[in-house]
């Protein structure tokens, strides 16, 4: 027989008719199902890698190429929110006929012509502040080459006087390299760790689907040795008897990747979303994808052989116990350890874009270590118990004989579990630290050119939600000794409004308390020495005063006094409390001034993690629910196997007295004992992995330990596996009849 013979043997023995397909029809409808869910799910992850890949190159091809001398355009840029999304408005001014053009524009708008994105449009047309930021006529939309998303919202708008007032860049093309920070590895990250977290489980499924109706295959395979096959021959019949699921496991999940194909691409995550046609896999990812299918069906079914010795009359199991090594679990988890230090241990920055790698990596090491270390710690405990109840003893005895089968009916549940609690440690920290008192400051600040700031404070004049717009100066100030602060520049108005100052005259000059400024004490500001009077009175930092990071405030008298520089000019604007919207009437209230005024305040920004918490919450639950029913459905499998695989010996056991309650709860405990050393490796494994996660989130965020999600996960975990095996117990009563016991 030639090897393409073998594996076609093995085929018809999977597909075919009669008593043969029957018997193994189970373990093909298993492995189908088991190899669908894992190409659907590889499917949609090269189709988001490659879509996300197409937005970071659309979002490179529109960054400007900027050069420091003359160019022939001139650009201009404001971020702003609008309600929950971000306006970008792009000005340009072109100087000369060879003046560069943006991705997805034909040509340059014209002053006061303005070219939007397809969601910006749809947006302008309903929303009448918004409309006021558009004076100008718009002349076209953006094409999507020229877009991160299809619900951007980007709008390109001509400009004149950028030049001339130097209150922009000048740009000589477009294509620059984004900053490596600029994509979300939040995103990336919990989406590889989701997949991990996933993945595991449909592994274990996948060895365990190779596993059923092991009895029978046992038979085919030694009839096929008693027929002359030689040995390496009934490993690839065995192996095209797997490849049968392989295709058709192959064929579900192109069936379900089409079928959720649409609905994926249009899922929006913290206002990141893809276009539809880029939502496939590339050939690359396409390839690696066919190539582990075949690998993902035969390898367990191959591997699963290797204690298998197939003679003409009969399959011998090599049932000399295995001596499990410590030594390179230990290093496994380690080496994950050791990666999620990148910046103690490592040398690398600790900036997103460079960590985000080495998290990845060490993450998905320490959750792959919880499924490798739980045997070793299984047979060291199971060694040395003795005595207890018979049922308690038949479960220990059998673990001690073979603990790796029951390690892996719980492997997949703990590692759902161990993934599960590192996310939400992360998402819990995170959350902890956004739920702390917030400032708000009740304040913005505008940024307007010289020739417009009078235009500009006319135009404001009577704006509902606006208290106040008054001019100030924000300086760095470096004092003799400590770190530099920021010098404020305000009259009285804006003192007493972010400080609570009382009595304020002009003149005055207020240390703040806390900053390490001391009255009587000189810094340099620039190239002018300024001496703090000794007299200078102290003010409380306040709610708003903290929020701008001031040390040291000044009137503008006081300013004078001492001839500080004139740089720092901005407009300072007090908003009505009460007023969410004020902001947004303050930008439309300027459009006229375009490119010439840029509004901001932080009170916007407040609470914006909420959002990214809750749609990261929801991917939590859903993610491991989607988890649990599949580590479900691999236990199942692996409790059905585990009866088939024993029947003779359950039959016999009952058949000289044993009752059947005994038997099931044997089974119970055979189960139970992995688990609790699965659950303990595993909330210990995901706090620790949590804990070193949270490190890198932020220094100002600390570790937030859920006690009573642990607990309930925990529970939940422990009681998946008990209703699972109670729901097998039925069939220990058909495995257990005399007929069991008859032999061939």
């Amino acid at each position: 027989m030639s090897w393409l013979n073998d594996f076609a043997l093995g085929f018809r023995l999977a597909v075919g008719g009669g008593r043969t397909f029957r018997a193994n029809l189970p373990r093909l409808v298993l492995t189908t199902i088991g190899i669908g869910l894992s190409v659907a799910m590889l499917l949609l992850l090269a189709s988001t890698t490659k879509a996300l890949g197409e937005r970071s190159d659309r979002i490179a091809g529109r960054e400007p190429a900027t050069v420091d001398g003359p160019a022939s355009l001139y650009l201009s840029s404001d971020v702003t929110p609008v309600g929950d999304r971000t306006l970008t408005i792009t000005w340009l001014e072109p100087v000369g006929p060879d003046a560069p053009v943006p991705p997805g524009l034909g040509t340059l708008p014209q002053a006061d012509e303005a070219v939007l994105s397809p969601a910006l449009a749809e947006r302008l047309a309903v929303d009448p502040l918004l409309q006021q930021r558009f004076p100008g006529r718009v002349v076209g939309a953006i094409a999507p080459d020229g877009l991160a998303g299809p619900d951007e919202l980007f709008a390109y708008v001509g400009a004149t006087g950028i030049r001339a007032a130097n209150g922009g860049v000048a740009v000589a093309g477009f294509g620059a390299d984004p900053a490596p920070d600029a994509s979300s590895p939040q995103l990336i990250f919990l989406l590889m760790v989701g997949v991990v977290v996933l993945l595991i489980p449909m592994l274990v499924l996948l060895s365990a689907a190779g596993r059923i109706g092991g009895a029978e295959r046992e038979r085919r395979l030694s009839t096929l040795r008693l027929a002359g096959a030689r040995r390496g021959q009934v490993h690839r019949i065995a192996a095209g008897e797997s490849l049968a699921g392989a295709l058709a496991g192959g064929a579900l999940g192109v069936a379900i990747y089409l079928a959720v194909r649409g609905s994926a691409a249009g899922l929006e995550f913290e206002g990141i979303t893809v276009f539809r046609p880029d939502f496939v896999p590339g050939w690359p990812l396409g390839v690696v994808v066919a190539l582990l299918v075949p690998v993902l069906a035969v390898g367990p079914a191959w591997f699963g052989l290797r204690r298998l010795v197939v003679e003409p009359l009969a399959v011998l199991r090599n049932a000399k116990p295995e001596r499990r090594r410590l030594w390179w679990r230990l290093v496994l988890i380690a080496l994950g350890v050791v990666l999620l230090l990148p910046d103690k241990l490592l040398g690398v920055s600790s900036r997103p874009g460079s960590t985000l790698p080495f998290l990845l990596a060490g993450s998905t090491l320490l959750l792959i270590g919880v499924p490798a270390i739980m045997p070793w710690i299984t047979d060291f405990v199971v060694r040395r118990i003795r005595g207890g109840r018979p049922a308690w003893q038949l479960a220990v005895r059998r673990l001690q004989l073979d603990s790796g089968t029951p390690n892996r009916v719980v492997a997949g549940v703990v590692v759902v579990l161990a993934g599960v609690i590192t996310l939400q440690t992360m998402i819990g920290s995170a959350a902890a630290d956004a739920d702390r008192p917030r400032v708000a400051t009740g304040a913005g600040n505008l940024s307007v050119t010289d020739n417009a700031e009078a235009e500009a404070m006319r135009l404001l004049d009577g704006t509902p939600g606006l208290v106040g717009a008054y001019p100030i100066q924000r300086l760095a100030a470096s004092p003799g000794t400590g770190r530099p602060v920021e010098l404020l520049v305000a009259p009285c108005p804006v003192l007493e409004h972010l400080f609570g100052t009382s009595g304020c005259v002009d003149g005055a000059v207020y240390v703040v308390a806390g900053a390490g400024v001391q009255p009587g004490s000189t810094m340099r500001v620039d190239d002018v020495r300024f001496t703090v009077p000794a007299d200078a009175a102290t003010a409380s930092p306040g709610a708003a005063g903290v929020a701008h990071g001031v040390g040291l405030a000044v009137t503008p008298s006081a300013a004078s006094a001492q001839h500080l520089p004139g740089g720092g000019r901005m407009i300072e604007l007090l908003l009505a409390p009460g007023e969410p919207g004020a902001m947004d009437r303050i930008r439309a209230t300027l459009g006229p001034l375009g490119w010439q005024a840029t509004a901001y305040s932080e009170d916007e920004y407040y609470g914006g993690g909420d959002d990214f918490l809750t749609a990261v919450n929801g991917l939590l639950y859903t993610g491991g629910l989607l988890g649990l029913v599949i580590a479900a459905v691999s236990l199942l499998v692996l409790l059905a196997g585990q009866l088939s695989e024993r029947r003779m010996a359950f039959a016999a056991m009952h058949a000289s007295g044993v009752p059947l309650p005994v038997l099931g709860r044997s089974l119970l405990w055979q189960n139970a004992i992995p688990l609790v050393f699965g659950v303990v490796v595993a909330v210990a494994v995901a706090i620790g992995t949590g804990a070193l996660l949270v490190r890198l989130l932020g220094a100002d965020i600390s570790l937030h330990v859920d006690v009573g999600f642990i607990g309930v996960a925990a529970v939940t975990a422990v009681a998946l596996v008990f209703a699972v095996t109670g729901a097998a117990l039925p069939a220990l009563r058909a495995v257990t009849r005399v007929e069991a016991l008859r032999a061939e």
